[in-house]
């Protein structure tokens, strides 16, 4: 893995990996640059990335910073949410390199000393190791890639029968959805779910797939 060209007293040559995290963890390969994690998410294989897009920076010595996914994630009203296009990206990477320089140069966090093994969150053996093409993956992991497509992988517009069986696989039960759909939604500006699906199912659906991944905007 080749590494970006920074100057020796640059901080950000502290930084060996990055990683791109969508909700099926389809990039668990480590990457060069910020810039490669972006387009990760941006690319057609994500899944869900603007809902809760994740990139991460892996430093010598056992730390890791999270990015701020409003960096690279822009988010209108309390659901919409989108990423940065393609054109935006150099704009957006020089912001990041900014904002990890002042992060790895902040007085009040020591990111130079070694943290102990069992702290870390992660190891270098383990970060590799996802590079194997020949890893055998977890029965969980496996189980997960093997899930069938949902959410905003629906090319169609969701149909009445779509929201009814994504809500009660939410709440677990017939009655449970039942109870959600005809309660005014905070989210749906008061209005039951059942009512705005008339209207809007596209935006019921999306609410649902947000609710089940825990994503709130």
């Amino acid at each position: 893995m080749t590494q970006p060209s920074h100057p020796p007293s640059d901080p950000l040559t502290r930084i060996f990996a990055y990683r791109a995290i969508d909700l099926r963890d389809r990039f668990p390969q480590p990457l060069v640059s910020f810039r490669e994690a972006l387009e990760c998410l941006q690319s057609d294989r994500s899944y869900m990335a603007a809902m809760s897009g994740e990139i991460n920076a892996y430093l010598h010595g056992g730390y890791s910073l999270t990015i701020p996914d409003d960096f690279f994630i822009r988010r209108s009203g309390e659901i919409d949410a989108t990423l940065v296009p393609p054109e935006e990206n150099d704009a957006v990477c020089a912001k990041v390199e900014a904002w990890l320089r002042e992060m790895l140069t902040r007085p009040d966090v020591d990111t130079t000393k070694s943290v102990p093994a069992e702290e870390r969150p992660y190891s270098l053996d383990q970060l590799l190791a996802q590079c194997d093409p020949q890893a055998l993956p977890t029965e969980e992991l496996q189980a997960w890639q093997d899930m069938p497509d949902v959410g905003c992988e629906i090319v169609d517009m969701p149909t009445e029968t779509d929201i009814w069986q994504a809500a009660e696989r939410l709440f677990e039960s017939r009655e449970g959805a039942e109870r959600w759909m005809t309660s005014p939604e905070i989210s749906l500006r008061g209005r039951t779910p059942v009512d705005v699906m008339v209207e809007d199912p596209q935006l019921v659906y999306d609410l649902i797939m947000r609710l089940e991944y825990g994503v709130y905007t």
